[in-house]
C-alpha cells in the first residue's frame, strides 16, 4: 500500500511541477499518444476502452528484443509465464491452466490477426513484424468465446499499406552468440494492392554450462512471412497473410535432485522437512510428503548427460475480408488455418547420467473461422453479431524412455493417432447510450458448442525390447466417452464518461474453458463469474494517465490433473474452486517533453476455496488421505494459493532524451519487482520463487528524421534467473525434484535501417 501511495504522489508531483511552467501552455509539443486497439473488435482508443488491458507498438516490442510469448513478461511484468519443457503456461490474475495434454485447453485466448491458435506448443510462434500487441485482463468470453477465462492476447502483425514504398531491417548481436535479425519490405502494385514481406533470424548459445553435454537451452528460429492487401472497390478491403516459422534447437536444460531412492532418503537432512499427510495413519506414517524441504540449486551450471532437442515447424496461412454494407454496417470474415509440426526429445531427470528421456511427436492442424456483423456510431447503438467455427485435428505419439535399461526401454508409450475438436458459436453484443457521450450500457452474450472424441493406444512397460517405439497398433486402442457440451457466456456493463477525458465502468462478464476427456473418465468445463470496476483518466492536457481497476473472481470447476500411474498417467477431475480479487493501477507521467514517467502497482489476493489433488510421497504417489474411510479421499488444499500469482507485482520506468543538435540519445531504465510466488498449487517451499527484481536499461541514438537508430542495451542487470518450473516427480521407484529457470543478464547492441 505504501507504494501505491508512493505512485500517486509521484502524479501530484508531476501535475504541479507541470503547473509551475513546464507543461504544454508553454510552448512544448507534449500530450501522451493515442493507442488504437481492437480489444472490442472494433477500433477504439484504449482509453476509451471499458477494458483491463495494454498494448504495445511495433517500435516497443522491438526496444524489448521480444521475439516470441516468453518476451512478453518484459513489456508486460503481470503477465506470468511458465515454461514446462515445450509448453507455455501464462496466468493472468491467478489463471492458469494446470493440464496440458492433448485434450486440455489453455485458459488464455491468443489470436494473431483474427486467427484462433489453441495448442499450447503453438504459443511458442515467433513475433516479428508487428503492428502492436495487446493484452487484455480479465473473461472475455463473449467476444472471443471459448477459453478466454484468464483474458485475451492479440498479436496484431503490420500489414501492406497502400501507395507506399517503405521498410526497415534490424540485426542485434550480444552475449552467449546472440544474433537477431529481422527485416520487412513493403511494395505498392499500383494504387490499390500492396503486398509485404518479412522475415527474421534468432540464435543464441546455451544459457547454462551443462557439461558434458554442453549448453543447455540454446535457441534457433527462423521465421517469414508474405502478406498482400488490396482495395479493389470502395468499400471492400481484403488481405492474405502466409507464415512459416521454424524452431530448432537444444531441449530445455533442466535440474534435478533425487530425494529418495526405494522410500530411503538421500540426505538425512531432508527428514527436517518431510511431513505426514493429515490425517496420519499407520499405513502414511513412512511416506511423508516433501511439503517443507528446500534447496539451493544452481542456476547457471550444472552437469548434464544429454541436452535432448527441440524441433517445431509452423505453417499458416489466415486472411480478412471486409465488405461495406450501407448504413447497416460491415460484414467480415476473418479466418485462419494452421499445421504445427513438432519433435522433442526433453531428458527429464535433470543430472548425470540421463536416466529418463521423454520423447514425444505432436502435430496439430487447426482452422478458425468467424463471420461478423458489425455497425453503429459513436454517440449512437454501435453493436455486432456473428458466428464462430473452430476445428482442429491432432495426433500424438509418447513415451518415456530409458536409455540405462538393458538396450534401452520405454517405460509407457501412448499413442492417440486422432484427437478431433469441434467448436461452434453465435454471439450478439450491443452499446446502447442512456445519455448522449456521458452514459452507456452494454450487454452481450455468446452460445458455444463444443465437441471432442479421440482414439486413445497406450501401452505399458517394455523393458528390454531396445529404442524403438512399439507399433500404433489401432485394435489395441479405445475411445474415451466424447464430449458434447454447449456453453453459455455473457457480459453486461455500464459506461460513464463525465468529459473527454475520464471513463469510470462497471461490468459482470462470464468465460470459461471447455472440458474434455482423458485415460480414465470425462471432464466438466471450468467456470469463472468477474466483478469489476475501472476507471481511464488523463489530466493536464493528457500529459498525465492514470488508470486503475478492481475485480472478483468466482472461480468454480477447476481442471486438476491427478497423477495416477506410468500406465495411465493423470486423470482431469473438476476438483477446484478459487477466490480472486486484486487492484490494479497504471500511471504514465509526461514530466517534460524530455521526460517520461511508468509506473504499475498491482495486488492480487488468491486462494484456492476446493482443490482436491493427489500428493507425493517418498515411495511413491499418495491417493489417499485416510485409507480407514471408503474409498478414496484425495488431499484439500484449500486455503492454498494459486500458481504464479504474485501478492505483488510493480514496474517503474523512466526515459531521457537528451538533445545534441539536432541529435537525440534516450535513455531508458525498467524495472520490475514481483513477492513471492508457487510453481505447485500444493504450495511446496521447494517449488516457491522468492521475491525478485530484474531491471533492463538501454541507450538509443535515433538520427533526425527517425530513419537509423543504434541501441545498447542491457537486460535482467541482477543476473537473476527465476524459477520458471519446479516440480515433484515420482519415476522408477525415486523421488525427483526438476527445476527449469529463466533468462539470465544478456546485453549486446542493435542497429536498425528504416526507409
Amino acid at each position: 500500500m505504501t507504494i501505491l501511495m508512493a505512485s500517486v504522489a509521484c502524479i501530484g508531483f508531476a501535475g504541479s511541477a507541470l503547473a509551475q511552467g513546464d507543461g504544454p501552455d508553454e510552448g512544448h509539443d507534449m500530450g501522451i499518444a493515442d493507442i488504437i486497439v481492437t480489444a472490442q473488435k472494433r477500433a477504439t482508443n484504449i482509453q476509451d476502452t471499458p477494458i483491463a488491458m495494454r498494448a504495445f507498438d511495433s517500435d516497443a516490442v522491438l526496444k524489448a528484443g521480444v521475439s516470441d510469448v516468453n518476451g512478453l513478461s518484459r513489456l508486460a511484468p503481470d503477465l506470468n509465464i511458465t515454461n514446462d519443457t515445450q509448453y507455455t503456461k501464462i496466468s493472468v490474475r491467478g489463471i492458469s491452466s494446470q493440464d496440458h495434454s492433448e485434450t486440455a485447453d489453455p485458459a488464455l485466448t491468443i489470436n494473431i490477426d483474427g486467427e484462433y491458435i489453441n495448442r499450447p506448443i503453438a504459443l511458442n510462434a515467433s513475433f516479428f513484424d508487428l503492428e502492436r500487441i495487446e493484452i487484455l485482463r480479465g473473461p472475455q468470453g463473449t467476444l472471443y468465446g471459448r477459453n478466454a477465462t484468464a483474458g485475451a492476447l492479440n498479436i496484431v502483425v503490420a500489414k501492406p499499406k497502400l501507395g507506399e514504398f517503405s521498410g526497415y531491417a534490424s540485426a542485434s548481436y550480444g552475449n552467449y552468440d546472440a544474433i537477431m535479425g529481422e527485416a520487412a519490405v513493403n511494395l505498392p502494385l499500383g494504387d490499390k494492392v500492396a503486398i509485404r514481406a518479412s522475415g527474421m533470424h534468432n540464435e543464441h548459445d546455451g544459457y547454462f554450462n551443462n557439461a558434458p553435454a554442453g549448453r543447455g537451452s540454446a535457441g534457433n528460429t527462423d521465421a517469414a512471412r508474405l502478406s498482400i492487401y488490396a482495395e479493389p472497390a470502395d468499400g471492400i478491403r481484403a488481405y492474405l497473410a502466409g507464415e512459416y516459422v521454424n524452431v530448432d534447437t537444444t531441449g530445455v536444460a533442466q535440474y534435478g535432485i533425487v530425494v529418495a531412492n526405494n522410500g530411503v532418503l538421500t540426505n538425512p537432512a531432508y527428514a527436517g522437512g518431510l511431513i505426514d499427510p493429515i490425517p496420519s495413519t499407520p499405513q502414511l506414517e513412512n511416506g511423508g510428503v516433501p511439503r517443507n524441504l528446500q534447496f539451493n540449486p544452481p542456476r547457471k551450471s550444472f552437469p548434464l548427460g544429454d541436452l535432448g532437442f527441440t524441433r517445431i515447424k509452423q505453417y499458416a496461412v489466415r486472411g480478412r475480408l471486409d465488405v461495406d454494407v450501407g448504413s447497416i454496417g460491415t460484414l467480415s470474415y476473418i479466418g485462419g488455418y494452421r499445421d504445427v509440426q513438432s519433435d522433442v526429445s526433453q531428458p527429464l531427470n535433470g543430472y548425470v547420467p540421463t536416466v529418463f528421456i521423454q520423447n514425444y511427436e505432436k502435430n496439430s492442424k487447426t482452422q478458425s473461422h468467424e463471420i461478423r456483423l458489425s455497425g453503429g456510431e459513436d454517440g449512437g447503438v454501435i453493436y455486432q453479431v456473428g458466428a464462430f467455427y473452430f476445428r482442429e485435428n491432432q495426433y500424438m505419439a509418447q513415451g518415456l524412455f530409458l536409455p540405462l535399461a538393458a538396450g534401452g526401454s520405454y517405460l509407457n508409450y501412448f499413442y492417440r493417432p486422432y484427437v478431433k475438436n469441434r467448436s461452434m458459436a453465435g454471439f450478439a453484443q450491443a452499446t446502447v447510450p442512456l445519455i448522449a457521450d456521458k452514459l452507456s450500457v452494454t450487454g452481450g452474450i455468446r452460445y458455444t458448442k463444443d465437441k471432442k472424441s479421440a482414439l486413445f493406444i497406450n501401452y505399458g512397460p517394455r523393458f528390454g525390447r531396445g529404442p524403438t517405439p512399439p507399433p500404433a497398433d489401432e485394435s489395441l486402442g479405445f475411445h474415451p466417452t466424447p464430449l458434447d457440451d454447449g456453453q453459455v457466456t455473457w457480459t453486461a456493463g455500464v459506461d460513464y464518461t463525465p468529459s473527454r477525458d475520464h471513463l469510470v465502468y462497471g461490468k459482470v462478464s462470464t468465460g470459461y474453458k471447455a472440458g474434455g476427456f482423458d485415460n480414465v473418465s470425462s471432464f466438466g468445463a471450468e467456470k469463472l463469474t468477474a466483478y469489476e470496476i475501472g476507471t481511464k483518466n488523463s489530466f493536464a492536457n493528457r500529459t498525465i494517465q492514470f488508470n486503475a481497476a478492481a475485480f472478483y473472481y468466482d472461480y468454480k470447476d477447476q481442471q486438476i490433473p491427478i497423477f495416477l500411474d506410468t500406465n495411465v498417467g493423470a486423470e482431469v477431475v473438476n476438483a477446484g474452486a478459487s477466490r480472486v480479487w486484486g487492484i490494479e493501477t497504471d500511471t504514465t507521467v509526461l514530466l517534460s517533453r524530455n521526460d517520461r514517467f511508468t509506473a504499475t502497482v498491482n495486488y492480487l489476493n488468491a486462494k484456492l476455496t476446493k482443490f482436491y489433488a493427489n500428493l507425493l510421497g517418498l515411495t511413491g504417489t499418495l491417493t489417499d488421505s485416510d485409507p480407514d474411510a471408503p474409498g478414496l479421499q484425495p488431499f484439500d488444499l484449500s486455503g492454498n494459493t494459486p500458481v504464479q500469482s504474485p501478492k505483488w507485482t510493480i514496474a517503474l520506468g523512466y526515459d531521457h532524451d537528451f538533445h545534441f543538435g539536432d541529435q537525440k540519445v534516450t535513455a531508458s531504465l525498467f524495472s520490475r519487482f514481483k513477492s513471492d510466488y508457487y510453481l505447485q498449487p500444493s504450495n511446496d517451499l521447494a517449488t516457491r520463487q522468492k521475491a525478485f527484481t530484474q531491471t533492463d536499461f538501454t541507450l538509443e541514438w535515433v538520427s533526425p528524421g527517425d530513419r537509423f537508430s543504434i541501441q545498447g542495451f542491457v537486460r535482467n542487470i541482477e543476473n537473476y534467473r527465476p524459477i520458471a518450473f519446479a516440480g515433484y516427480v515420482n519415476a522408477g521407484g525415486s523421488l525427483l525434484i526438476n527445476y527449469v529457470y529463466g533468462s539470465p543478464r544478456t546485453y549486446g547492441v542493435r542497429g536498425t535501417v528504416r526507409f
